[in-house]
């Protein structure tokens, strides 16, 4: 189930949303929720965890879009919030809560459509994800998301996450063959890393969890390539 909370003190531009949303439901086999309140302040007293997208008007009594997104943000720190809003009034405040994006009153289909289904994407690749990993004479599982890298070294292949290091008795390309699906790259024969933990790149090296990694000559320009295409896709 996909959650959206929809801030919106509008009985019409609430029920617009509600009618895309219907649109969407019937073109597709996702299973959404709608939860809507009347005002930022409402949303905030009862926003929950499991909420996957916040549509947040920005000019509400009470608590306007912007203040209900600071005071969310306080809170978590990941949630998706776009913001609705009339020509004239895009707040470049917005993008001081990380939003993933405005979309401006009547709200069309189509820009409704292409906001949730990113929302989507990034609720999909924040699942957890567990792969098995081979050490010796036990299996011990983690999540690909808390994957920052692999690296083999003398025949020895380490997996190092958000956790701490894991030995594993596997070589590299099985571990890489358990990771097709998810966002990873070989860099390096030594290297395979999670394109969500990059934090860096320089002319030679990425940056992930504060260790710089070498890149191969002959695998950057296809690393570039992804990476830029998986960045375009998550902003």
């Amino acid at each position: 189930m996909f959650t959206i909370a929809l801030a919106e003190d509008s009985r019409d531009d609430a029920l617009r949303v509600r009618l895309l949303l219907d649109r969407y439901l019937d073109e597709t086999t996702a299973a959404i929720c709608l939860r809507s309140y009347g005002n930022g302040e409402e949303l905030v007293e009862r926003f929950a965890s499991d909420v996957d997208l916040i549509l947040l008007d920005i000019d509400m009594p009470v608590m306007d879009g912007l203040a209900a997104a600071r005071a969310i943000r306080r809170t978590d720190t990941t949630v998706p919030i776009c913001f609705m809003t009339n020509y004239g009034q895009l707040a470049p405040e917005g993008y001081t809560v990380d939003a993933m994006g405005f979309l401006i009153k009547p709200v069309s289909y189509r820009a409704f459509q292409q906001i949730l289904k990113r929302a989507i994407e990034r609720r999909d690749r924040r699942r957890t994800h567990l792969v098995a990993i081979k050490q010796a004479k036990q299996t011990v599982f983690v999540d690909a998301n808390e994957i920052a890298y692999v690296e083999t070294e003398r025949k020895r292949t380490i997996v190092h996450t958000a956790r701490g290091p894991v030995p594993c008795s596997e070589p590299m390309k099985a571990v890489e063959a358990k990771l097709k699906d998810r966002p990873f790259f070989r860099i390096h024969n030594a290297f395979l890393v999670n394109l969500s933990h990059i934090q860096t790149i320089t002319p030679t090296d990425a940056v992930v969890g504060g260790h710089e990694l070498p890149i191969s000559k002959h695998r950057k320009q296809a690393f570039l390539a992804t990476l830029t295409d998986y960045i375009g896709k998550t902003i």
